[in-house]
């Protein structure tokens, strides 16, 4: 990323907009999925013990039980990784990181509106090209 590149410096603030408009929200969405994925390892660990499985059915209710402690084992690293994040975020969005970092981005896009419509009215020499193509 270039700190002098215009498009640089807005997906950048897009970005910060969205890391942190939606810390919570993924939060959320990974403690649902970790809650979901501990009753389903407790459905699987009820089916060990109250039923009479044949050698088969144990291997297939084993490797159901391992992919699931698996998945869940991912969306724990994911919700710790979350739970390291939440304090810095919950320290800028007291602080109104967002109305911040709208204000900036549309004063940038402001400010490249107004570099592209930039023109230049000579103030003594009337007849250069520049003061005609203002005119038109």
């Amino acid at each position: 990323m270039q700190i002098d590149n215009v498009e640089d410096i807005l997906e950048l603030l897009n970005n910060i907009n969205y890391f942190f408009r939606n810390v919570d929200e993924i939060d959320k969405k990974l403690q649902t999925l970790l809650y979901n994925k501990e009753l389903e390892r407790d459905d699987l660990l009820h089916e060990i013990e109250l039923s009479k499985l044949n050698a088969i059915e144990i291997m297939s209710i084993y490797k159901k039980l391992e992919n699931t402690l698996q998945e869940r084992r991912i969306i724990k690293d994911k919700i710790e990784l979350i739970n390291t994040l939440k304090p810095y975020s919950n320290k800028y969005i007291m602080k109104g990181i967002f109305a911040d970092t709208n204000k900036t981005i549309k004063n940038i896009q402001t400010l490249k509106s107004n570099q592209s419509n930039k023109h230049y009215t000579p103030r003594i020499l009337k007849d250069l090209k520049c003061a005609k193509r203002k005119e038109k």
